[in-house]
């Protein structure tokens, strides 16, 4: 009990001290306990303020609702991130596969389009080939 005692005695001259503000010759501000000699300065009014709203909450109050709104931006940040990541996949493998399409259609070999009623295949026109080197070319640019 006594040491109980003897610990809010303790508690309660901390919260009464004091605050100086000193400024040395130089100019350079200082704080401290104590008033420093030769510093021109004087004591700092430490204490709160009361909210602008006026009114003072209990601290459990607010601290669940702002812990689930600090949860509620968690999450959405985590799923934006993951959608952002998802984004960023499906734009990678777009990329590659015009890419590995380009590749194709830039190679020597001909392309083959189909087979006819004789079973004979049909292969792309140059100038078919050359437009759609080009339209892959336009969209390849927009990966880089």
């Amino acid at each position: 009990m006594r040491f109980a005692l003897l610990g809010l005695l303790l508690l309660a001259n901390a919260a009464l001290a004091q605050m100086y503000k000193c400024v040395d010759e130089r100019g350079v501000t200082h704080y401290a306990d104590k008033p420093s000699p030769g510093c021109k300065g004087a004591q700092v009014d430490i204490r709160g303020q009361p909210p602008i709203s006026g009114k003072l909450a209990p601290p459990g109050q607010n601290a669940s609702r702002e812990e689930r709104e600090f949860r509620r931006r968690q999450i959405e940040r985590e799923r934006g991130e993951t959608k952002d990541k998802q984004a960023q996949l499906a734009r990678k493998r777009q990329c590659e596969r015009l890419k590995n399409e380009y590749l194709r259609y830039d190679g020597a070999r001909r392309i083959v389009t189909g087979v006819d009623a004789k079973g004979e295949r049909v292969y792309m026109e140059d100038a078919e080939r050359e437009r759609r080197k080009a339209r892959l070319l336009e969209e390849l640019r927009a990966c880089q």
